[in-house]
């Protein structure tokens, strides 16, 4: 940036610039082309994310990629919508198949299916932060699992959950940790995280620095919580907002109350419920507090834009604002009339979450190949191809489980379980490792591989005691009298839901030759457990 306000390309991307003045704030979206591309050929849209996405590509000279193959889109959506591998027979059917509708079936069966709602249960509970012993979170992650098995309105879910009152379902979330309340600022700096995407930390203790959140406009919204009161029973703890609206501290010594009054750290006086444009919440409808919050946030438009940013992030590893729940004036959109569009047809539908996904995944956006072209390959904003993403830590030890045809034993769970269908993902050394989110925070997005990581790869038992598990699927395989070349091509859509490629099957084919087929066949399926390829979707 030049004193006069001009701006320096130093390399095609695209970037926002943020201006500030005496507390007035902007920002305004800085492309750099490549250069022009000479043959582009108008891509049929197959919905209205297509010509949104298209036409910014068109405008920054980028072509888009290929449609991708049939192997690449089957594998891709069925990790995407049930967190679970097509089966190799699965594999060779959709290829095989001519029906020019065979895409648009197959989302739907998956949508349908019970691994679906297995999944998004999994997915949820990480949202919503299902936490605790087997016993004490079951009612929360019931509640979780009939919403999601009923397709039940996304607002209506917010708002059960922030207006909880009683025993069971959502109030289990101010329940862990009995002995004394959560602060309001920490349920506050989550729900407004989740439901708004924004945060609202830094207005906690002075006016934002950099957006346009007041310290008086946070801890209005704060005083929302101010007459939440927990019992502190133990597993009868019973979560509601005190009608009598008690003004005492909270103190160790108080058995029975676990309730604190909201007051301004500034000025020191009591704050009353305020909505973000100022009101006060009126007296007469004071009894509820957070039901008013719940009403007013679910029809608020930062609602529905959150919803939608974070449910499109679950398919392209990065939401239309990322992070996700960092919506502010110096990170916005990359497509905001797109994320004004989908916001509204999830308005539109009611929060119909399955209506948003099948628009999704039915896009030709999503179902672009993952294989670059030059004008694309260093994009990484503009959905011009499919970026690669690491499988969540319980998909992946599924995968591999799947794979092997060795199930993974969890503590006292019956044999067969997967780490997607666990309450709540604990007694496993393999989801330790690779990062699976405790639920004590909101979820970030995967961190970076770890050694600890690549150490398990190398010497963990998931790794290497599933290969050569007795009765598995590759001990079955290599004793039977099929062909080295059957044995490649079965483990290859297993792991890949992919035949090798002619190079790949030449090379297999020759170390099979040259080593005992055991060690040959455990090698192999042991590299294809271990590649990016199979440890990404793409």
């Amino acid at each position: 940036m030049t004193p006069d306000g001009g701006v320096e390309a130093r390399q095609q991307g695209e970037t926002a610039v943020l201006l500030r003045w005496v507390g007035r704030f902007a920002h305004v979206r800085v492309g750099v082309r490549a250069q022009a591309v000479t043959e582009y050929a108008p891509i049929a849209p197959n919905n209205f994310i297509d010509e949104y996405v298209f036409e910014k590509l068109q405008r920054l000279r980028i072509r888009p990629s290929e449609k991708s193959s049939d192997n690449e889109f089957l594998r891709r959506v069925c990790l995407d919508l049930t967190g679970t591998l097509p089966s190799p027979r699965r594999v060779r059917e959709f290829v095989d198949s001519t029906d020019p509708k065979k895409r648009e079936k197959l989302i739907k069966m998956l949508l349908d299916s019970p691994e679906f709602v297995d999944f998004w249960v999994f997915r949820f509970s990480d949202l919503f932060r299902v936490q605790g012993s087997y016993g004490w979170i079951l009612p929360f992650w019931e509640w979780v699992r009939q919403s999601v098995a009923t397709n039940k309105p996304y607002d209506q879910m917010a708002r059960e959950a922030i207006a909880v009152q009683g025993y069971g379902g959502p109030a289990h979330k101010h329940m862990v940790g009995t002995n004394k309340p959560y602060p309001v600022e920490q349920i506050l700096n989550e729900t407004i995280r989740v439901y708004m995407g924004r945060r609202l930390d830094c207005a906690q203790c002075h006016n934002h620095p950099s957006d346009r959140w007041t310290q008086n406009q946070y801890w209005g919204l704060a005083a929302f919580f101010g007459r939440l009161t927990n019992t502190g029973w133990n597993h009868d703890n019973v979560v509601f907002d005190d009608v009598n609206g008690h003004e005492e501290d909270y103190v160790e010594n108080d058995p029975e109350l676990r309730f604190r009054k909201v007051i301004h750290p500034r000025n020191k006086e009591l704050v009353l419920p305020t909505f973000l444009d100022g009101t006060l919440l009126p007296s007469d409808r004071g009894e509820d507090p957070r039901m008013e919050l719940a009403r007013w946030m679910t029809s608020h438009p930062y609602f529905s834009e959150a919803a939608a940013n974070r449910i499109w992030s679950y398919f392209f590893g990065r939401g239309l604002v990322d992070p996700v729940d960092d919506f502010r004036l110096g990170n916005p959109a990359t497509h905001p009339q797109l994320l004004e569009a989908l916001a509204s047809s999830l308005r539109e539908q009611d929060y119909d979450l399955k209506h948003l996904i099948r628009l999704i995944v039915t896009s030709r956006t999503y179902q672009l190949s993952s294989w670059t072209n030059p004008s694309n390959r260093l994009d990484r904003i503009n959905y011009s191809h499919a970026l690669p993403r690491p499988l969540a830590p319980a998909v992946l030890l599924d995968a591999i489980s799947q794979v092997t045809r060795v199930p993974e034993v969890f503590g006292k769970m019956p044999v067969g379980t997967k780490a997607i269908e666990l309450r709540f993902p604990s007694e496993s050394s393999f989801l330790d490792i690779f990062g699976t989110p405790q639920r004590d925070v909101v979820p970030e997005p995967g961190g970076k591989p770890s050694l600890g990581q690549a150490l398990h790869m190398f010497a963990g038992e998931t790794f290497n005691q599933k290969l050569s598990k007795e009765g598995g699927f590759l001990a079955r395989i290599v004793e039977s009298d099929v062909s080295n070349g059957e044995i490649i091509e079965q483990l290859h859509l297993a792991a890949l839901a992919r035949l090798p490629t002619p190079g790949e099957l030449a090379g297999h084919q020759e170390m099979f030759r040259s080593r005992p087929r055991k060690e040959a066949a455990e090698d192999l399926l042991w590299a294809l457990l271990t590649a990016r390829e199979f440890c990404e979707n793409h």
